[in-house]
């Protein structure tokens, strides 16, 4: 290999342009959401109280990235079973385990080797080894990790994944196959809503720290991705004519911008419903912006469509997985003591707040490139060949 080809990224699969646009756009609020928690919460640097809530309200960012990890394992599943008739569970785990596991375990053993730990965190510590930190409790003091816990859902839920897709391909029906699929990511909220009511009251940490985290209470998102791979390889052509009128497009943007409102109206009901507007927030709403307006995208060619496919997208999101591996460490670590630093000489937070979002993405996109070339490819060669 030339030097030229060592350094160059092995990008993404190309076969929907336009989701490589999304997952910047989720990166992005991801990464805005923690820089305002770290500063607000953490470090108690002065932001004015309605930039904090307008920024937390954001939080559906890895909402995304979990429905389109379903769709995408979705649509590499029934690919599978149209090429060949069966999933391939050893080809699915190989591809899993070398796109995942190298750069998380460089990333985990590094801040392990590199920060002091306390007693809590070495204790834990060989549960995010082995994918279990969202059924840990989710304090830096006792996870090394705490961004971590997303990974571990994702992780769990594709253990059942293959199961899951053994029941749909002996269903007689794709009625019966939406109908199952739809029922399992709406038992999601019924277990939220079950442990939301048989333990009340909650006050809103404890809320969060029960049910935000864990997979039995956040899997929706996924089963909706699954359940959108399946409308989408089942269904698709005859949703492209479909939505070739706009009237229908509009039909179907409807319930994608009303779940939105909802999203960033958390207290329409009422301050005293929020809670409870948190159970259908967490999960069931989102599933259905998402789902609504991916449809949408997939089948469009607008301007919007346009705009989020291309090329740069698909380089940035080639390295987002690097990014978020390491976005927290460079927050904690780089821009907050530059930013109590500035703000001691005076520097106003309007300026920091967005210099501090650029600052982290662009450091995090240049590890995340670092290890790109020496974890990541080397990672997908060897999957390349195992898989085989």
């Amino acid at each position: 290999m030339n030097a030229r080809g060592f350094f160059s990224l092995d990008l993404l699969d190309n076969r929907y342009p336009a989701l490589h646009g999304l997952r910047v756009l989720a990166i992005i609020s991801v990464v805005q959401y923690h820089i305002t928690w770290i500063f607000a919460t953490q470090q108690h640097l002065q932001l004015p109280r309605g930039f904090v809530d307008g920024s937390l309200t954001i939080f559906f960012g890895m909402d995304l990235f979990f429905l389109l990890s379903g769709f995408l394992i979705g649509s590499i599943l029934l690919r599978s079973l149209q090429d060949s008739g069966t999933q391939n569970i050893r080809r699915f785990y190989i591809r899993r385990v070398f796109r995942t596991f190298p750069s998380y375990y460089v990333v985990l053993t590094t801040l392990a080797l590199a920060l002091p730990l306390t007693a809590a965190q070495r204790e834990n510590l060989p549960f995010e080894y082995i994918y279990g930190t969202n059924f840990l409790e989710l304090d830096p003091r006792h996870v090394v990790m705490v961004w971590g816990w997303s990974l571990a859902l994702e992780e769990q839920f594709y253990l059942t994944v293959p199961v899951l897709f053994f029941v749909l391909h002996r269903l007689r029906s794709d009625r019966a196959r939406i109908g199952l699929l739809s029922a399992f990511g709406i038992s999601a909220l019924i277990v939220r809503l079950v442990i939301y009511f048989r333990y009340r009251p909650w006050n809103d940490f404890d809320l969060y720290e029960s049910l935000y985290f864990r997979t039995h209470t956040r899997f929706d998102t996924l089963v909706a991705g699954v359940l959108l791979a399946f409308v989408h390889a089942r269904y698709g052509d005859r949703l492209s004519a479909w939505l070739t009128d706009p009237l229908h497009r509009a039909l179907l943007a409807l319930p994608a911008l009303t779940c939105l409102w909802l999203l960033l109206r958390p207290e329409l009901f009422g301050a005293e419903h929020v809670q409870l507007m948190h159970m259908f927030a967490w999960g069931t709403i989102t599933s259905v912006m998402y789902f609504c307006g991916l449809l949408l995208l997939l089948h469009g060619d607008g301007w919007i469509h346009r705009a989020l496919s291309r090329p740069v997208f698909r380089r940035v999101a080639t390295l987002g997985y690097g990014v978020y591996l390491v976005h927290i460490p460079i927050i904690d670590y780089v821009v907050v003591p530059a930013t109590k630093a500035l703000q001691a000489q005076r520097v106003s937070m309007a300026l920091l707040w967005p210099a501090s979002l650029a600052v982290t993405i662009l450091i995090s996109l240049a590890i995340g490139y670092v290890m790109h070339v020496l974890i990541e490819k080397p990672s997908l060669w060897i999957r390349q060949r195992l898989a085989a």
